[in-house]
């Protein structure tokens, strides 16, 4: 289900891990637009950090060990504790979010996104991270609008569009699917990834030539994206 556009990131507060959550979905995956994105928001995190309290970067660092140490259980507790220490931190709040629905709380995961929402409604993978905690638990309509409601605060984000679509097609709503992709690739950052994933789409509807389309467009973007030329080549010969 929503098969390369899982882009949850695990956004631990020091150091900054980032992974995707889609299975079979690995960071290769990614073309440069993404990577780019999520590089601009670790360094905007990372310079967050520095501002925090001293109490806060020491029990950050903790966590950090504990993610390193695939400790999700303790690093949980880390968060608990920082989210003590600082109770008005967004990025705490996101963390936190991470590490309950890597330890299988759904509910409390998307409770804690939403909080951190709420501290900063600014920050948009927050949305992302939310609705992706969503989509895992099988909340594809609130999903949904939690993306809506990143789509109506950042209408010129391609990122979120991309989100749109992936969902739509989760709800069998195909055709509105296309259109959010299409207006992904006609907002910013243009990326290779949205182009595949259109691309994908109007395979799956046997729209072959709408298909190849979107794979050229994907390559014209960035030529060395091997998923879309993976993509064209199997295309071309079906």
């Amino acid at each position: 289900m929503l098969k390369g556009l899982r882009i949850v990131l695990l956004l631990v507060l020091f150091p900054v891990v980032m992974a995707a959550q889609e299975e079979g979905f690995t960071q290769q995956d990614f073309d440069d637009v993404y990577l780019s994105e999520i590089k601009e928001e670790n360094m905007q995190l990372s310079a967050r950090i520095k501002t925090f309290p001293d109490a806060v970067k020491e029990v950050n660092k903790q966590a950090a060990q504990a993610i390193r140490n695939k400790d999700y259980k303790a690093a949980l507790r880390f968060a608990n504790k920082l989210d003590s220490i600082d109770p008005k931190n967004a990025d705490i709040k996101n963390f936190k979010g991470k590490m309950l629905a890597k330890t299988g709380d759904s509910k409390q995961s998307i409770k804690a996104f939403s909080d951190a929402i709420k501290l900063n409604p600014d920050n948009k993978w927050f949305y992302i991270n939310k609705a992706g905690a969503q989509a895992d638990a099988g909340m594809h309509a609130e999903a949904l609008l939690t993306i809506q409601e990143l789509n109506s605060r950042f209408p010129q984000w391609s990122i979120g569009y991309n989100y749109k679509g992936a969902l739509l097609h989760a709800l069998n709503k195909d055709k509105e699917a296309v259109e959010a992709y299409t207006t992904a690739l006609k907002n910013k950052p243009e990326s290779a990834l949205i182009a595949t994933n259109l691309g994908d789409l109007q395979l799956q509807l046997n729209n072959k030539p709408a298909a190849v389309e979107a794979y050229n467009k994907a390559l014209s973007l960035q030529p060395d994206y091997k998923r879309a030329q993976e993509k064209l080549n199997v295309a071309k010969v079906n």
